[in-house]
């Protein structure tokens, strides 16, 4: 027997822009107002809780703040040409070239900047702070990320063991 509680809507958005490969093309740069849902399944704490609803807000809108108003990199893809300067990010795709200035940009340890990707990225991060905080009652965790009305992508983490974050 296990509980779930699913933690989303109200500030849980960021809005950030970035373009994706695929097919040997490059998508034109575009944004979108991203929201985010967490689910997390698992055994009751001796407080009777999966977690903590306020907790979880909290860890989620830092994550929706560090995404948010950023241009997206995905350091991981092998078909774009990223250079780091001092004060700006170049990208290149073909004969395309890309400039950004560096405080304007987030780069993440993905291969692509879809949103099931980005579903995936969040779910590390709300692992790692779990991890950190000793939490041991969970056996999975998913994540959604809706990049308009209707168009949401999951990630699912089971964990091994309960505990075994």
């Amino acid at each position: 027997m296990s509980y779930k509680i699913v933690v989303g809507g109200g500030n849980l958005r960021f809005s950030a822009a970035h373009f994706i490969t695929f097919g040997g093309k490059c998508e034109r740069l575009h944004g979108h107002n991203y929201a985010l849902t967490v689910e997390l399944v698992g055994d009751l704490t001796s407080d009777g809780y999966v977690f903590d609803f306020v907790e979880m807000k909290r860890l989620l809108r830092r994550i929706c703040d560090s995404l948010d108003h950023h241009f997206l990199i995905p350091l991981q893809n092998e078909h774009l040409k990223i250079t780091q300067g001092d004060k700006e990010w170049e990208i290149r795709f073909g004969e395309r070239r890309y400039l950004f200035p560096a405080q304007d940009v987030l780069t993440l340890p993905v291969d692509n900047i879809t949103a099931e990707r980005l579903a995936e990225y969040v779910c590390h991060q709300v692992l790692e702070t779990l991890r950190e905080q000793g939490v041991t009652n969970l056996v999975s965790i998913t994540v959604g990320i809706e990049e308009a009305p209707g168009q949401t992508a999951y990630y699912t983490q089971f964990l091994s063991q309960k505990g075994n974050l």
